[in-house]
């Protein structure tokens, strides 16, 4: 019994340490003068999906197309992976993978916000000729920090023009 109490009293302790020192999960404080968005052009569907997600979770609804006070319009997108480097023997040693997505930005009347924007990422990694289960794991695992990586610049900067929507409406 009394080491559950300080099992629990330890608990306390760490948990309020994590909240003393400002701890929070990250997220996105949309302003006021955003409150939707729509999503067209080239919506590839996982990162179309995981943008969905950001908004709804910043508070921002969803409407049918050119009825959002942002309209987010994702014009290409491409990945790809290429050999980087091969060993003595003539087999690839390292993979580059590649995620590009291009976007831009418009208000609700059409009128362009942020013009096309191509966001690029990249990440090499080594082949191990052992764990052939491990490199296609660590591929899907570096393309989805690629995708979470790009999706978290393309909401920051959804943020950003809402910023300037709400100034230049209170001006």
């Amino acid at each position: 019994m009394l080491r559950l109490f300080f099992n629990w009293l330890i608990y306390m302790v760490l948990l309020a340490g994590l909240s003393a020192c400002g701890f929070q999960l990250r997220t996105y404080g949309f302003s006021a003068a955003v409150d939707s968005y729509t999503i067209s052009g080239d919506s590839y569907a996982n990162i179309a999906a995981d943008i969905r997600r950001g908004l709804n979770q910043a508070g921002l609804t969803e409407k049918p197309s050119g009825e959002g006070t942002l309209n987010l319009e994702l014009l290409d997108h491409e990945r790809q992976r290429r050999a980087v480097s091969t060993s003595q023997s003539a087999l690839v040693a390292e993979y580059e993978t590649r995620l590009s997505v291009t976007y831009r930005i418009l208000g609700m009347d059409g009128k362009e916000l942020a013009p096309a924007v191509e966001i690029d990422r990249r990440r090499v990694y080594r082949v191990d000729r052992v764990n052939i289960v491990g490199n296609s794991e660590e591929q899907a695992l570096l393309e989805r920090e690629l995708q979470q990586d790009i999706v978290g610049q393309i909401i920051r900067a959804m943020d950003s023009v809402g910023r300037m929507l709400a100034s230049s409406n209170a001006g």
